[in-house]
């Protein structure tokens, strides 16, 4: 292992942990996506559409601000940061604010012609570079339109944005960029599926 690497290991560990002997530790910093994107002129529409509450993958059903060290490296959390809800309920929020541009926007389902988009957030990570050097947010989900029971498309995947420092609010502000890109791509995909279906 390089002294570098060493030494980046040391510091996170020095900071992420936020233990001290004899003190109590300061409430964890909350960070969030920020503001929403401004509103882009709307150049379709749907009827209606379900928007249920995201499935995700085990390890982000917690408020954790989670890193890794290389794409392969084991997840850690961040001791003095935390989201301000779990990443898939601000990943929601955002394409429920996004959608709702397109049209109305229901969490349930009152009929079953109405179609479902049901949305599993598979990544909301901070990964480092290797040796430290720097480091990418990065999102990934898996969207299934349903109608009536049926699956009609599906689509999956993931988008990432360099980091404009080493640490967890920068950390974040990279991880805003990539969600509002990933939902870009999302509409995209939705706006030439729902109205083939």
């Amino acid at each position: 292992m390089s002294a570098r690497r060493q030494w980046l290991l040391a510091m996170l560990a020095l900071s992420l942990t936020g233990c001290g002997i004899g003190t109590v530790a300061p409430k964890p910093t909350e960070l969030d996506l920020g503001a929403p994107p401004q509103e882009q002129p709307v150049s379709w529409q749907f009827k209606s559409i379900v928007l249920p509450f995201f499935q995700e993958a085990k390890i982000l059903d917690r408020e954790d601000v989670l890193w890794r060290l290389g794409s392969d490296g084991s997840p850690n959390r961040y001791a003095t940061f935390r989201w301000s809800s779990t990443p898939s309920n601000m990943v929601r929020e955002r394409l429920f604010d996004r959608l709702s541009e397109h049209g109305p926007v229901l969490a349930e389902s009152i009929n079953a012609e109405m179609p479902q988009l049901r949305v599993t957030l598979t990544q909301f990570v901070q990964v480092y570079a290797a040796d430290g050097s720097s480091n990418d947010g990065v999102v990934g989900l898996q969207a299934v339109l349903v109608r009536d029971g049926k699956v009609l498309a599906q689509f999956r995947a993931t988008e990432s944005q360099r980091a404009t420092e080493n640490t967890a609010p920068a950390g974040a502000a990279a991880l805003r960029t990539a969600t509002d890109r990933l939902i870009d791509r999302l509409l995209q995909w939705l706006s030439k599926t729902i109205n083939q279906s």
